[in-house]
């Protein structure tokens, strides 16, 4: 039974007189804009003020407190809700207005809200607060002035009884970008991209298993050249309904696409066990290609700046008794504007230590005078804890110098499939000037690792970037050939992007890598931090597809 949230009211209720955060503010500046093709969505926000008087209180909720969260619970009662981090310095709003945004550092939690006793709802609600406030206190550190707030909503969505027990998702999640910087020649970059998946949003900002790319939204390309469709799925596991254990994920499940009802599936499209999205997106049914394109219009059209949405998508019977789509936007991330001045590129030019033209971020970054590099040939995924500490202790060493470095890594960085690449957050590598991925894989084969279910042609050890060139007779041959991974839209990825980090993907056997970057450490770790003979300089020009590292005239 589909819970009745469809309606549209969308009230937003403030409590306390703190600040909003950033997840608070993007809501409320989404239920100011005009959208014809959302809905708005129930939206209850617990100010900064909250988290204040739990400090001042010495990590206890006050009686007031406790009655705020009674009638909040009360007012939500019978459907799975969402309690959302919405911390001062995340989704690029901050006290003065708007600020680098810093996506996906603090947790959240999707409860079922679905126990027959209520006491034990209350509960885990208090729980999930207490379990946000704690996280987020932990992380801060003694100078800190970012707060936080909280953000409650309920989660448009199905609920199914599968053979995996009683689950609960939206029939789609998804982020929206409106500029896609990596768009084909033949494509307009303002018609962003999305990246979207079956079930709940988890899979859209995690890098776990591969979901569907959208580049770009107006026109995009055809899926099948998007990479392999879609076979896992997140979704709230009902039966999670009395505590909390504090990790983000301790009550969602994972679970394969054929567990969900054919009569779920078939609406955004099935094939041989998996879902396609081809009729959503190639051919617009119940209006969702139109649908989003206009919510992204309508939303440009209100806003000062590049943004990101996150959304959901379901399909409900409408007055005439057709199913219909409708939108829920429940998240707004501003993002910065980039100045795309001319690149000044030396001539002549200094030693080079890497030349390549896939990557993303404009500028020039100077005088970096050392380069973090993990081995190809000593990396293996079983010790990615220790490379991951490593990697944050020297990031915390530097950042205390105020110095930024070069960052070469083999594999997706960020993602949370190890054999994809190496885990981390953002604020273990918030030093990085740049960082490059290279294609080879543990074994130094310059051939990238393939992914389980995929076709021989395609290969997944490589990058948060949309394309691997999969042959062709010139360069727009190249380009129109593509695979896409979508691995755009994830928190990470949106992290790099609003702090302008040059981010690129080395290919071994087109672009240069100097081996100067893979001598072995001293110690004979797996992470080396080396000192370039001279400062170096990172020119990036996205206009031109030219981005270099070289030695800094003298």
């Amino acid at each position: 039974m589909i819970p009745n949230i469809f309606d549209g009211d969308g009230d937003v209720q403030i409590y306390g007189t703190g600040l909003l955060g950033g997840k608070g503010a993007g809501l409320i500046k989404i239920r100011e804009c005009r959208l014809s093709r959302a809905l708005k969505l129930k939206t209850r926000i617990l100010t900064t003020s909250f988290y204040d008087q739990y400090l001042a209180h010495g990590g206890d909720f006050e009686r007031e407190d406790l009655e705020t969260f009674a009638a909040i619970l009360n007012d939500l009662e019978g459907t799975p809700i969402s309690i959302r981090s919405s911390a001062t310095n995340e989704a690029g709003f901050g006290e003065e207005g708007s600020g680098s945004a810093r996506s996906g550092e603090n947790r959240s939690f999707m409860l079922p809200n679905n126990h027959a006793e209520s006491s034990r709802r209350f509960a885990q609600f208090q729980q999930a607060v207490r379990f946000v406030y704690e996280d987020f206190r932990q992380k801060q550190a003694p100078d800190s002035r970012e707060k936080m707030a909280i953000v409650v909503n309920p989660i448009p969505g199905i609920a199914e009884d599968t053979l995996a027990g009683p689950v609960y998702f939206p029939l789609v999640s998804g982020v929206a970008n409106s500029y896609f910087p990596y768009a084909l020649k033949t494509q307009d970059p303002t018609e962003g991209f999305a990246r979207v998946a079956f079930g709940h949003g988890y899979a859209t900002v995690f890098d776990e298993f591969p979901v569907i790319s959208m580049a770009t939204i107006r026109n995009p390309l055809p899926l099948k050249m998007m990479g392999p469709p879609q076979r896992l799925f997140y979704a709230v596991d009902m039966t999670k309904n009395e505590s909390l254990s504090g990790q983000e994920l301790g009550t969602m499940k994972q679970i394969h696409v054929r567990f969900a009802s054919r009569r779920v599936t078939e609406g955004p499209g099935w094939d041989k066990d998996a879902v396609t999205f081809v009729p959503l997106v190639e051919e617009d049914r119940f209006g969702f290609r139109q649908g989003l394109h206009e919510l992204m219009e309508a939303i440009r059209s209100q806003a000062s700046n590049h943004f990101q949405i996150e959304f959901v998508f379901n399909i409900v019977p409408s007055g005439t008794g057709a199913p219909a789509g409708i939108f829920h936007i429940v998240q707004l991330t501003r993002l910065p504007e980039l100045t795309f001045e001319p690149v000044h590129f030396p001539d002549p030019p200094g030693r080079s230590f890497i030349a390549l033209r896939n990557f993303q971020g404009h500028g020039t970054k100077s005088d970096i005078r050392q380069a973090l590099v993990v081995s190809p040939f000593l990396y293996t995924k079983d010790r990615q804890g220790d490379v991951r500490n490593r990697i944050a202790a020297i990031n915390q060493t530097l950042r205390e110098k105020g110095e930024q470095y070069i960052m070469i890594v083999p594999g997706r960085l960020g993602s949370s499939n190890r054999d994809w690449g190496i885990q981390v957050e953002y604020r273990d590598i918030d030093k990085a000037a740049a960082i490059f991925e290279y294609g080879v894989d543990v074994a130094g084969r310059p051939d990238p690792l393939k992914e389980p279910e995929q076709p021989a042609t395609g290969g997944i050890y490589g990058s948060h970037f949309l394309y691997m060139i999969q042959g062709g007779f010139d360069e727009d041959q190249k380009r129109l050939k593509t695979r896409m991974y979508g691995t755009q839209g994830t928190h990470f990825l949106t992290n790099l992007v609003s702090q302008n980090v040059i981010y690129g993907f080395l290919s071994p056997l087109e672009d240069r890598l100097d081996p100067w970057f893979f001598r072995p450490a001293p110690d004979g770790s797996a992470v080396h931090l080396l000192d370039f003979p001279k400062p170096v300089a990172v020119y990036a020009d996205s206009t031109l597809h030219k981005c270099v590292v070289e030695s800094e005239p003298t």
